[in-house]
């Protein structure tokens, strides 16, 4: 670690020791738990761009601290009651808050509900709490959106330079004979998309520049692996390349849009022999950035999905035993509730670390649980060991323990250990100095520990037994659901041809593919599956095919549509002859009849490859 690095995590340690202690002078030491919480949601919020709608983020974030203030205290108030609050409070948070893809926003909410019920408040005291978590709720929002505003101009303009450096390479390659692949194209594409996904996942594309956006990498993608898969003329190749220098110098403002599209409109009046997935993605390219440089003025045009299709579409794809949120909110709060009612029917002080246990150790998935249950364990002994030494060595005092928890907290800092089990020891020592300088007299730390054990062991066991979730199944399911999303993407084509797409479905389609392909990919991330593997980039690939499909219907006449219409209806069922489709159809028309046909026959090949990721399984 070089100095600057080391000042820079000293000074921001300092700095949250200095907020934390602020924050407890103001609204006093019963809510110094809460100045912790808010410092844990506003780090992890970090990964999450709040800036597109402040005032609709903040709105949301104060409904769930407000509500985890006011569970925290009425489930206090008996424990049968508890019972209640406490299992629809974990459950519909986890199962709200819970990404599939980013940080487990669960955590620091759970974490934050299991502090206020550890450090209860009485009826007059309630109000400086409620108003600590509005203050903390503000200042949440407010650090990210002064930390992640223009945070999409500068992910997308990033990406669309590092697409065109990749689609130069690769047409570099083709110039010199070497092989080229896909891969890079689609990782930068995958990047993006999860980027705007994370704004609009709730909001299906709340924001008029975000369709553009996709539609822009898509057409990038597009383009890219026509370049990988096709096209072979090394004079098309070589104008291909100079057009991606041009992009990128767009992007990099050392061109304007004006002569990129002055250069792009070349290129197409040289190249009318070019393939048609690099016309019909050169053309689109113009109109997405045309879209984007005008985006201020910009008015979504269809309109926003209705909010009833939205909460139909979440309950649909999540609210059911094959999904990942509904199994692991039941598990979470089945588990919680239970050991609250313990806790507080048998007035077992120390059971309350049951709580924390099992926030942290309970899981979405099966895979990993025993490993991160063992290194809790170890993690937890090794921390109990260490803060039995420090008692020792330097004394049981209030005074000592803060002092002990402010350098242990410094060296954490500092350290930033990522293994499981070393990031266990701090934890565990500094939950147990906190809770010693709470009650600096009572010698239970013994009975802690084995409360922390006894939770790492159910808790593991429920992750097992508790409607146990399997990536693999996971990922079989999400497959079988991005097939049926192709089919109804094709459906949709056809509408398309014929004047009657449907924008709403549209949207839904995408949004959701982009959500499944993002998903599968951090699956396999964790646990390879081959095989799933390859499924997965024959879909993504079928799925930019699908937009380039949708731009390359303009200018062609409604003959030609309706014969496309016709071809890509059939995907589940006959085979077409495309002799009598190609008849009287120009060079252009004719080779958008071919790669509508060569959609169906992907979309067929793809459900072959799924059929094989079953069986192998």
């Amino acid at each position: 670690m070089d100095a600057k690095t080391l000042i820079n995590k000293s000074l921001f340690f300092l700095a949250l020791c200095l907020f934390v202690g602020i924050f407890t002078a103001i609204f006093g030491q019963k809510n110094s738990l809460v100045g912790v919480f808010v410092v844990i949601i506003a780090l992890m919020m970090l990964g999450r761009d709040l800036s597109v709608r402040p005032l609709s983020n903040l709105m949301s974030l104060m409904m769930f601290t407000l509500a985890m203030g006011f569970g925290a205290f009425i489930s206090l108030m008996n424990p049968f009651l508890g019972i209640v609050v406490n299992f629809s409070f974990v459950f519909l948070t986890t199962f709200i808050t819970m990404h599939d893809m980013k940080s487990p926003m669960h955590f620091p909410f759970l974490l934050g509900y299991a502090f206020m019920m550890s450090m209860p408040v009485t009826l007059e005291e309630l109000p400086i709490r409620i108003l600590a978590l509005m203050v903390g709720s503000i200042l949440t929002v407010g650090l990210n959106v002064l930390l992640n505003r223009n945070k999409m101009e500068r992910t997308c303009h990033n990406a669309i330079v590092s697409m065109c450096d990749a689609i130069g390479k690769e047409c570099d390659k083709v110039l010199s004979g070497s092989i080229t692949t896909t891969d890079e194209l689609d990782k930068v594409c995958s990047n993006v998309n999860s980027t705007v996904y994370d704004r609009m996942k709730d909001g299906f594309f709340i924001n008029p520049k975000d369709r553009p956006v996709m539609d822009l990498v898509a057409s990038l993608q597009s383009l890219g692996r026509s370049i990988c898969l096709r096209e072979r003329d090394p004079r098309i190749v070589k104008e291909v390349a100079s057009l991606m220098d041009d992009l990128a110098s767009y992007e990099n403002d050392s061109m304007s849009l004006d002569e990129f599209c002055s250069r792009a409109d070349g290129f197409l009046q040289r190249n009318h022999d070019a393939d048609l997935a690099i016309l019909a993605s050169v053309k689109a390219i113009m109109l997405e950035l045309t879209a984007l440089e005008n985006s201020e003025d910009m008015v979504d045009e269809d309109g926003e999905v209705p909010r009833a299709f939205k909460f139909r579409t979440i309950m649909k794809e999540n609210l059911r035993t094959d999904s990942v949120r509904f199994t692991f909110a039941v598990r979470m709060a089945t588990l919680f509730t239970v050991w609250a009612f313990i806790w507080q029917y048998w007035e077992l002080e120390n059971a309350k670390w049951l709580l924390f246990t099992t926030v942290a150790i309970v899981q979405p998935y099966v895979e990993g649980s025993w490993t991160k249950s063992s290194m809790r364990i170890v993690g937890t002994l090794v921390g109990a060991c260490i803060f039995i030494a420090l008692v020792s060595l330097f004394g049981g005092t209030a005074e000592s323990l803060a002092i002990v928890t402010l350098m242990i907290s410094y060296i954490y800092t500092v350290v930033d250990p990522k293994r499981y089990d070393l990031m266990m020891i701090f934890v565990t020592l500094m939950a147990l100095l906190a809770a010693s300088m709470a009650d600096p007299s009572e010698p239970v730390v013994l009975e802690r520990v084995l409360y922390i054990l006894a939770g790492v062991v159910l808790a593991t066991l429920a992750n097992h037994v508790l409607l146990p979730y399997h990536i693999r199944d996971e990922n079989l399911k999400l497959s079988a659901r991005y097939l049926e999303i192709s089919s109804r993407q094709l459906d949709n084509l056809a509408k398309a041809a014929k004047g009657d797409m449907d924008c709403t479905e549209d949207r839904f389609l995408r949004l959701t593919a982009n959500n499944i392909s993002a998903k599968i990919q951090v699956n396999v991330g964790r646990d390879p599956d081959p095989q799933v593997e390859k499924l997965l980039a024959a879909q993504n690939a079928f799925m930019a095919g699908c937009v380039m499909l949708s731009n390359s219907m303009m200018g062609v006449d409604q003959e030609c549509k309706d014969r496309f219409a016709e071809i890509v209806s059939t995907h589940d069922g006959r085979e077409v002859d495309m002799e009598p489709m190609l008849h009287n159809m120009d060079d252009k028309e004719s080779d958008l009849l071919m790669m509508g046909q060569d959609a169906v026959r992907a979309y067929r090949e793809n459900r072959s490859l799924y059929v094989d990721a079953v069986v192998r399984f």
